[in-house]
């Protein structure tokens, strides 16, 4: 299932998953799509994106920026603003126990 209408670089997105390996934790990171290979030769074929703190920081301000690049097969993880809402409300994602 696509999270996601389509991938526009400068654009903000999310990548969704999970911290734990029962899927309980969900875990939800900002990224600015940087475009295809856009990063170096070993980025060739793969969608890059960039963190968006360090992205939107001034040149001053920023710290060492983290960068993911992601194949076609790992498309599954990245959402859109709407389609963010989507995964937090499905069956894929996590309900959080009250601890007592």
């Amino acid at each position: 299932m696509s999270w996601y209408e389509s991938l526009v670089v400068g654009e903000p997105y999310f990548l969704v998953g999970f911290v734990d390996r029962n899927l309980t934790v969900p875990s939800v990171g900002t990224f600015v799509y940087l475009g295809l290979g856009a990063l170096d030769a070993g980025s060739e074929g793969r969608h890059c994106f960039q963190d968006a703190h360090s992205f939107l920081s001034e040149p001053d301000e920023q710290g060492e920026p983290s960068y993911v690049a992601l194949g076609e097969d790992s498309l599954d993880m990245v959402a859109d603003k709407p389609g963010l809402i989507r995964w937090l409300q499905s069956e894929h994602s996590a309900t959080l126990r009250p601890t007592s």
